[in-house]
């Protein structure tokens, strides 16, 4: 057997029991319960979504590299970024509101402090 077929063996014979060792751990349920509030939180999400822009749902597809499609620029690189934005934050604002029955997006309103009186 040759120098480079014996290292490709012990090469293969390694990464076979690196990859065996690396299983999925078992999911707790406060992780499941995670993954259901995050699926239902997009869900709602792409829901919310749909209800407003239901005018870009519906249209035909952009001229996009067609002839005298001028109106598209190739170079515009955060077209649908304020889309994607508002989408994330709304799904960030549902996983962390989710099971308080309170919503926590505004800051905590702060008791009035009692002021020194003058002696």
């Amino acid at each position: 057997m040759s120098p480079f077929r014996l290292a490709a063996s012990i090469g293969a014979l390694l990464g076979a029991v690196a990859v065996s060792g690396c299983g999925s751990r078992p999911v707790t349920g406060q992780a499941e319960a995670d993954a259901q509030t995050r699926a239902a939180c997009r869900a709602r999400a792409a829901e919310v979504y749909d209800q407003q822009n239901q005018g870009a749902i519906y249209s035909a597809p952009p001229p996009v590299n067609m002839p005298y499609s001028g109106n598209y620029t190739p170079q515009v690189t955060d077209r649908g970024l304020s889309d994607l934005f508002a989408h994330d934050r709304m799904v960030n604002d549902c996983i962390r509101n989710s099971g308080t029955g309170a919503e926590v997006t505004s800051a905590p309103k702060l008791a009035p402090t009692a002021k020194p009186s003058a002696e």
